[in-house]
């Protein structure tokens, strides 16, 4: 037992109990000797003795060992880095500073090391640090940083053990003699989250060569990373993959097999569609409503005829047998089974709009598992149409924003702010993670000057916006928005007084950040 482990002891259970004397290493032990006279633990004192050898442990440890040497081999420095971007001006790097140490101002990270990459430029190596912090945090961040590094961050990033599997750097700028070079450095030796990005590189200039490369190694390959590495497929899909994504629907994970069937559905030839076609034509059909009247007015209606019984082979293409708590059987075979095919198909080959279908579903008796379904399908096949008519008149909050446009998604949430001139409408705001245009950000300052005139506001349901706002608000339209909401501003009793401040000092800070990395001439990075 070492001696801290003897003195912990000693003080949980007391100095009244009888032990021997405490024993040091040979250089601590002629000094803790002293602490026992004639080589015993003095009756009279037992707690002097006690505090004292805690006293010379403490000390020794502090202060009395000599270091650890080093053995093993310094990285050669990289005193002579190929030139690379020019580094971000004097402005820009206060701008980062304050940046890292401001939660509030935090969020607007990501946009600003987007504008730095796309005036190709570099941070300058101080910051690197507390941004491999940042990367460490969230995964999400890692391309951003990487691409600002510039080659002596990335040569120092690789230095670091907790660093090196943060980075993601395009294959163009590491420098290597040729692809195998490359395929050592990161396909065969990089962390997961690497050898996606490569492969997804890869994947944009050469599918074919791509595919090769995910082959050659799939069988080696856990579940969990088989499955990273299939998505990179969804990049360049072709009716070339069909063989290579059918064989994946016999693969050992389910996870696997329902990317396959995924990205198989995406191709409207494949095998996988015709079949889940031919399924679901044999359960659905719009017929024309039965009785004269529906007859002469060509009124119809969705017929759903489900099956009894579950189909073994159904297995093989994503339909599982049992449904989740709560929902049946049939329902849930359907709802599977509408999730691999695009919306656009059924409209398409029923001659209808969106909008003629999803009143039909509306009038259906599986409602439920028809819109789960069709749900599940725009996300993996998405339709601007589709989303955008979905978001107005299903549900404003559905995660279908990811597909639309910047555009699209502006003119949606206009719509829905039209519809609704409730504060809390305010809320869909929050799904447009873009830069806002101008003219759209005059449009929703104007929308929120009016509903801030009301009485009996409640500030809670604007927060969310207002802060969000701060955030993507088109920086040329700081002065409107002093200008519009003048009043809120300035009074300090008004009940948004101090939110709209808030919102107002992240609008100035967003544009004086992106304005100093247009107008301040780079500093040379030597």
């Amino acid at each position: 037992m070492s001696l801290q482990q003897d003195l912990l002891r000693i003080a949980l259970l007391g100095t009244e109990r009888q032990h021997p004397p405490l024993q040091g290493d040979a250089a601590l032990q002629p000094y803790l000797a002293q602490l026992y006279p004639a080589g015993q633990v003095a009756a009279e004192a037992p707690e002097a003795a006690f505090l004292g050898v805690a006293a010379l442990a403490l000390q020794y440890q502090a202060a009395g060992r000599l270091p650890a040497q080093f053995s093993g081999v310094l990285p050669t420095p990289d005193n002579q880095p190929e030139p690379g971007p020019s580094l971000i001006p004097a402005a820009a790097e206060m701008h980062l500073g304050r940046l890292l140490a401001d939660s509030q101002l935090r969020p607007l990270l990501a946009g600003w090391l987007i504008q730095v990459a796309k005036q190709h430029r570099q941070v300058p190596v101080s910051f690197i640090p507390v941004l491999m912090e940042q990367a460490r945090q969230s995964r999400d961040l890692r391309p951003a940083i990487s691409a600002v590094l510039g080659p002596r961050g990335y040569w120092l990033t690789t230095q670091h053990e907790d660093w090196r599997n943060l980075v993601i750097l395009p294959l163009d700028t590491l420098k290597v003699a040729d692809t195998a070079d490359i395929e050592a450095l990161v396909w065969e030796e990089g962390s997961p989250d690497q050898r996606c990005e490569y492969l997804q590189q890869i994947r944009s200039r050469s599918p074919a060569q791509a595919l090769a490369q995910l082959q050659a190694v799939w069988k080696q390959e856990a579940a969990p990373v088989r499955l990273a590495l299939l998505q990179a497929l969804r990049t360049n899909l072709s009716p070339d993959d069909e063989p290579w994504l059918e064989s994946c629907l016999d693969d050992r994970s389910k996870g696997v097999r329902q990317l396959a069937a995924e990205l198989l559905g995406a191709l409207p030839d494949s095998a996988f569609s015709q079949r889940m076609q031919t399924l679901l034509l044999g359960w659905l059909d719009v017929e024309v409503r039965p009785g004269l009247l529906s007859r002469l007015g060509g009124k119809k209606q969705l017929q759903v005829r489900l099956p009894e019984t579950w189909d073994k082979t159904w297995l093989r293409d994503g339909i599982e047998e049992k449904p989740p708590r709560g929902q049946g059987a049939k329902a849930w075979w359907l709802e599977q089974a509408l999730a691999f095919v695009p919306p656009w198909v059924w409209t398409q080959r029923w001659q209808l709009h969106p909008a003629e279908l999803l009143v039909l579903v509306q009038d259906s008796d599986w409602k439920e598992a028809l819109l789960g379904g069709l749900q599940a399908a725009l996300l993996r096949y998405p339709d601007s149409t589709w989303a955008q008519l979905w978001l107005t008149r299903e549900d404003s909050h559905h995660s279908l924003w990811q597909v639309l446009s910047p555009a699209e998604a502006e003119a949606t949430a206009l719509t829905l702010l039209q519809q609704n001139s409730t504060l809390k409408q305010l809320d869909v705001l929050v799904r447009l993670s873009h830069p806002w245009s101008r003219g759209f950000s005059l449009k929703v300052l104007a929308l929120l000057a009016v509903r801030l005139t009301r009485k009996h506001q409640q500030v809670y349901m604007a927060h969310a916006a207002c802060r969000h706002l701060g955030y993507y608000f088109h920086p040329d339209c700081v002065d409107d928005f002093t200008r519009q909401l003048q009043e809120p501003l300035q009074l300090e009793e008004h009940a948004f007084h101090r939110l709209l401040n808030d919102t107002l000092f992240i609008l100035r800070f967003r544009a004086d950040m992106l304005a100093a990395l247009e107008t301040v001439p780079p500093k040379d990075p030597s």
